[in-house]
């Protein structure tokens, strides 16, 4: 059932009936709510923040892509980064192994050799 606007109900003439009935109130009432309402706020403790998995998943959700446009950049750039790190590894693994760089032809023999 949709709200009408018949149904909906308007917060500044409903703040204004509730200050109206609060200043209808016994004196003595009012104090106790009062003296209540005080202990009340000295009981409450001040939150900390506190690491939580579950703050992580709400921040982590607001990461992942939603759309098949964020979806396709997001595979893309994963791609890329694979494909990068591959290619570094390679490049490492050719520097620490230079016999097998010249065994398999991709450094020549030269290379040993000083001038």
């Amino acid at each position: 059932m949709r709200n009408r606007p018949e149904n909906r109900i308007d917060h500044r003439k409903f703040a204004a009936l509730l200050t109206q009935s609060a200043q209808q109130l016994d004196e003595d009432i009012v104090s106790a709510l009062n003296d209540r309402r005080s202990l009340a706020l000295q009981k409450q403790r001040a939150s900390e923040p506190a690491f939580s998995l579950i703050g992580i998943g709400h921040k982590a959700h607001d990461l992942l892509p939603h759309r098949p446009r964020q979806w396709l950049a997001a595979a893309i750039v994963l791609v890329a980064i694979v494909m990068g790190a591959a290619v570094f590894w390679n490049n490492i693994q050719e520097r620490q192994n230079p016999d097998l760089a010249i065994l398999t032809g991709d450094m020549p023999i030269d290379a040993y050799v000083d001038n």
